[in-house]
């Protein structure tokens, strides 16, 4: 006779499932599908170490431009990617909603554990090549950085969730919001350290949060990058419980619309 499971042992058991549903339907079906994930911040970082350093020259406030941009932008890459795929996530598995076990939630989850776990791999490959030819790859302050690093996957989380349920309650506005991450690219200080944006926008690009999580990483990596004043901690958390507060509260009334409807 089998023993009752508890309703907590049952959601561990079905995000385990999701996760490696989720995992072998990213590299099981598209062969391309593991090596893309390790060539694109390659690409990233080729193009933009050969375009800035014709440009600028080959460091950046001191430190070497491939490895300022591999800090800022493996994270960067990692909070987009977790939020677009969070946002498809109802309309992938609308199938399996037909069991009670699963929720919409529960998707959500097991695409944060997959998409971490597969960049966390990545920038360790990255990282590892990075030592391997000659680059100071050490961290300043990791206790600090891995935190950092979990804040903005809890931001994305629940960015991720709010743009699922407009884009099922708006199907057409999917590809605006995935355009609306292209110029986080340059507002976000991917690129270059927030000291070198205009001075007169920085107030306004410091109400994207992004921007204060790149600048928290690389002073948290390098020991002599100061960020901008105005970058805050306290602001990242503040918005990231809102954003969770709005996301799940919505989710919470429209979690059966997500279910029901074919737009989910």
């Amino acid at each position: 006779m089998l023993k009752p499971r508890s309703p907590l042992q049952i959601k561990k058991s079905v995000i385990f499932a999701l996760v490696l549903r989720e995992a072998r339907s990213r590299f099981g079906q598209r062969r391309m599908g593991a090596i893309w994930t390790l060539i694109e911040p390659i690409c990233h970082l080729l193009i933009l170490s050969v375009l800035f350093g014709l440009l600028r020259g080959r460091s950046v406030t001191g430190i070497d431009f491939p490895v300022f941009v591999l800090v800022g932008m493996a994270p960067f890459l990692t909070f987009r990617n977790t939020a677009l795929r969070l946002m498809n996530s109802p309309k992938e598995n609308r199938s399996l909603f037909a069991y009670k076990q699963i929720k919409p939630l529960d998707t959500f989850i097991a695409r944060v554990i997959v998409e971490f776990s597969i960049s966390a791999c990545v920038y360790a490959i990255l990282v590892f090549g990075f030592a391997w030819y000659g680059f100071d790859m050490s961290i300043k302050s990791p206790i600090e950085w891995m935190l950092t690093i979990l804040l903005g996957v809890f931001f994305s989380f629940g960015l991720g969730m709010l743009l699922s349920l407009i884009a099922h309650a708006l199907p057409s506005s999917t590809l605006f919001l995935r355009m609306m991450f292209f110029p986080l690219y340059f507002i976000s200080g991917v690129f270059v350290p927030a000291a070198y944006l205009p001075h007169t926008m920085l107030p306004l690009l410091l109400l994207n949060p992004f921007l204060h999580l790149l600048e928290l990483i690389r002073s948290e990596i390098f020991p002599h990058y100061v960020p901008v004043d105005g970058v805050s901690v306290q602001y990242v958390i503040a918005c990231t419980l809102i954003l969770l507060f709005v996301s799940l509260g919505t989710y919470r009334v429209r979690r059966l619309h997500l279910i029901s409807t074919k737009n989910g």
